[in-house]
């Protein structure tokens, strides 16, 4: 029988790059973990589990090296058992910390392919763990495999068949769109555009609590919090005022606070853009996402207002050339250096997110996602805030922990934080001048000198 074999994106195959170098590192597993009561049936998910796994060939692919290069494998039925673990007498932080256990086992892509999947058992709830590598998916592609699960599986526990409509498109067609993309003149131009962005711009790098070591080990970690009421609430005001997205405020107060940690002038940051255009790859599961490098300007008069006009101007014509992909940007580099060291995004769970919020799912089992960071060291630092339907949102700050230690990287999230604060409620305010601590951490900082 002849082997199902397809080629890799530019951005698959640099995730292959790191998966060869680091192994066993979990930096690029997308971990997420689903609380539901009363407790599923282990059968039922299998079987759901069977359907998502038929319509989308990239979680039944392995990914393999050849004399010509990497590829995709795809098999008709590859395995992937539901790991069941009873775990009765486990609290809800025992819970979380077994689910980032789960996913910072290495996933083995040539042998078992992309994605594992657990269930933890208590006595009359559980956790359903879904672990997938980024070479196979985005946010996108996780709330369609969650929106899938649900259905099947309710449709199964009803004994009724199974019914979801077709999937439009393949990522086979994505790649022939990447290929279309680099061809010609377009391509050139494509390139041109990211050559200006990052010539004369610094990538923004933060002082580390220890020297860059010269073969990454993608290692790293991740914390949470979850922001003030408040504070969200002025982002959206802050946004609407200003007339733009959310995004270019966080985007804005993010580069402000690099400005102020590294004295650049011109300093570039990174942000995942959706390469998902019409509706072929709506309801693709892949790796559908591209870095795009930001370049922000700042001198001793820029405010928080010129900083979110400017922010929302650089997404505007970034996103507009975002299907260039990164890795070759990073490849045509005079320097060593890369056009990016951190990371920011805004994620929005859209309506219909069942599993993102406290709605019923999984037939009529109560539900609620479970905190679990994750997607850790691939940058020097990824700054994640997550938008719920309910208004809140939610921090994550993952880092590179040969670089940094945890500490460091909480107190420079709350001066992020306090930075976007001042962006959203007193945006004339210059960035140069703008208070980073707030004032528990002015007092400690005041009482350093009186000991």
């Amino acid at each position: 029988m002849t082997e199902d074999v397809r080629e890799l994106s530019v951005g698959q195959r640099a995730l292959w790059l790191v998966h060869r170098l680091a192994p066993d590192s979990p930096a690029s597993n997308v971990v997420h973990g689903l609380h539901v009561e009363p407790a599923l049936d282990p059968d039922l998910v299998r079987r759901a589990l069977a359907v998502v796994r038929s319509r989308h060939d990239l979680l039944r692919s392995r990914f393999v090296q050849t004399d010509q290069g990497p590829v995709r494998v795809v098999d008709p039925d590859l395995g992937c058992e539901v790991e069941v673990h009873d775990v009765p007498d486990l609290d809800d932080d025992g819970l979380v910390r077994r689910c980032q256990e789960f996913g910072d086992q290495p996933l083995r892509l040539g042998r078992d392919g992309p994605m594992r999947v657990a269930l933890l058992r208590r006595r009359t709830d559980c956790v359903l763990v879904v672990v997938i590598h980024h070479i196979a998916t985005d946010f996108h592609s996780q709330r369609i495999v969650w929106q899938e699960l649900d259905a099947a599986y309710g449709a199964l526990q009803a004994g009724r068949a199974v019914e979801l409509p077709p999937v439009s498109g393949s990522y086979d067609d994505f790649l022939a769109r990447e290929r279309a993309a680099l061809a010609g003149e377009r391509g050139e131009r494509l390139r041109a555009y990211w050559d200006q962005v990052c010539d004369g711009a610094t990538a923004a790098t933060l002082p580390t609590d220890r020297p860059r070591p010269p073969v990454r080990s993608f290692r790293g970690g991740a914390f949470s919090q979850e922001i003030p009421d408040d504070l969200a609430v002025h982002l959206r005001e802050a946004a609407a005022a200003a007339g733009v997205t959310p995004y270019s405020v966080v985007l804005a107060a993010f580069q402000a606070t690099m400005y102020r940690y590294t004295g650049l002038g011109e300093l570039t940051v990174g942000c995942p853009a959706s390469l998902r255009r019409g509706r072929a790859l709506r309801g693709v599961v892949g790796m559908l996402i591209n870095t795009i490098a930001l370049r922000g300007s700042f001198d001793a008069d820029t405010t928080f207002a010129t900083a979110i006009t400017a922010a929302s101007r650089q997404l505007t014509d970034a996103v507009a050339h975002a299907a260039y992909p990164f890795p070759l940007l990073r490849s045509g580099r005079r320097n060593q250096d890369p056009p990016v060291r951190v990371t920011v995004t805004l994620l929005a769970h859209q309506h219909g997110d069942n599993y993102s919020t406290r709605r019923h799912a999984f037939a009529g089992h109560r539900i609620r996602l479970l905190d679990i960071p994750y997607d850790e060291g691939q940058f020097d630092l990824s700054a994640t805030l997550t938008q719920y339907q309910d208004g809140r949102l939610q921090a994550e700050f993952g880092y590179d922990t040969d670089l940094f230690d945890e500490p460091t990287v909480q107190r420079l999230a709350g001066h992020f934080l306090q930075m976007l604060r001042v962006a959203c409620t007193a945006p004339q305010t210059v960035v140069s001048l703008a208070p980073m601590v707030d004032q528990a951490e002015l007092r400690e900082l005041l009482a350093l000198g009186t000991r």
